[in-house]
């Protein structure tokens, strides 16, 4: 089983860089910061509730999703399309990169 920080650190260095390149130029400074913070918070409560409820992780998955697409739209200032498609790649990206075998 792959250890929190090894999984917070892959999913920083996936979703940051997905979030920015669908962030408009003008925004992309400040979508990299909100990832990062964004991902600091949900992170850490979504490991907390997979290791606690593992059934729930489709729940758990998409309700990050729409915290963090919310975010985006929000405090980022993503339109709703690019907040949805922000929160949506970043996360499947990284909810399929968990089903890989890791040492």
């Amino acid at each position: 089983m792959t250890t929190w920080p090894a999984a917070f650190a892959l999913t920083i260095a996936v979703e940051v860089p997905l979030v920015v390149a669908i962030a408009p130029a003008a925004l992309r400074r400040r979508a990299a910061l909100d990832a990062a913070v964004l991902n600091a918070f949900t992170h850490p409560l979504a490991w907390l509730a997979v290791g606690t409820f593992p059934s729930c992780w489709t729940e758990v998955e998409l309700a990050v999703l729409l915290f963090e697409a919310c975010a985006y739209a929000r405090i980022t200032g993503l339109s709703w399309p690019r907040a949805l498609a922000a929160g949506g790649l970043a996360n499947l990206c990284t909810a399929a990169l968990s089903f890989l075998p890791w040492p």
